[in-house]
């Protein structure tokens, strides 16, 4: 395990690659969704704000995954 600033690349069973990434150790990170050739941001700040709980937890368990996956240590 390793503090990390970008996760590997995460390939969901929904067939949608992820990523999760942050400019600094000291940042909190952001999940991003790869869409063409873009890496476009899901949305969990956005979440938050408008306390869309459903999507928070999707995001939430997603994030989890990745960091399983990646062996990530936040």
């Amino acid at each position: 395990m390793a503090l990390q600033l970008h996760s590997a690349d995460f390939v969901h069973d929904d067939g949608i690659t992820y990523c999760i990434r942050r400019n600094s150790l000291e940042e909190d990170f952001t999940i991003y969704e790869k869409r063409g050739d873009a890496w476009v941001d899901c949305g969990l700040d956005q979440a938050v704000q408008e306390l869309n709980f459903s999507e928070f937890k999707r995001l939430g368990l997603l994030i989890k995954r990745i960091m399983d996956a990646d062996r990530w240590l936040s």
